[in-house]
């Protein structure tokens, strides 16, 4: 009687940790943004138009901001970024945001997105905001769900033996 149980107990068990996605993550807390400065040499690839691929010397000028024409804090962000090894750098503080500059999650150009000229070079200075998970939320989808998983996995794995175990005979044989 308790064999049937346990093998019941075991699969129900397996099923709703292996099913751990369908109702993890909780949300805990609000995402935690952060506003980004990014300095590229515009190349052949750039998303100067809407959503196409242009070559760099048919940027309209209108499009192109000099580097001198810039607010002196978007000068100076612009100026850090490019110095950047990465490229770029981000802050966490609202107010440590240029006020000159848009922050966008989809930038566009004009709109997160200028074309700099400087030192006769064209680059792409992108400014946008990014939503990042919660501490708690990343640590339920990169440790907590896998490992549920592999123990409901192994939980499933665990009352079908004992299932198959009972029903050929393993269990009440007498060994002489």
């Amino acid at each position: 009687m308790r064999t049937p149980l346990a093998v019941v107990g075991l699969l129900a068990l397996g099923v709703c940790l292996m099913a751990n996605p369908l109702y993890l993550p909780v949300s805990v807390g609000a995402a935690d943004p952060a506003y980004t400065h990014t300095v590229q040499p515009v190349t052949a690839e750039s998303p100067v138009g809407p959503g196409s691929a242009v070559d760099p010397s048919e940027i309209d000028d209108g499009a192109v901001v000099a580097h001198a024409d810039l607010d002196p804090a978007a000068r100076e962000a612009f100026d850090r970024a490019r110095e950047a090894a990465d490229g770029g750098f981000g802050v966490e503080d609202p107010d440590e945001r240029v006020d000159s500059l848009s922050y966008p999650a989809e930038p566009t150009l004009g709109d997160g997105l200028l074309v700099v000229e400087y030192e006769g070079e064209r680059y792409e200075f992108w400014t946008r905001t990014v939503e990042r998970e919660p501490g708690p939320v990343v640590f339920q989808r990169a440790l907590l769900q896998p490992v549920a998983f592999l123990v409901g996995f192994l939980a499933v794995v665990a009352g079908a033996a004992l299932g198959l175990r009972g029903r050929l005979g393993g269990e009440g044989v007498s060994r002489r």
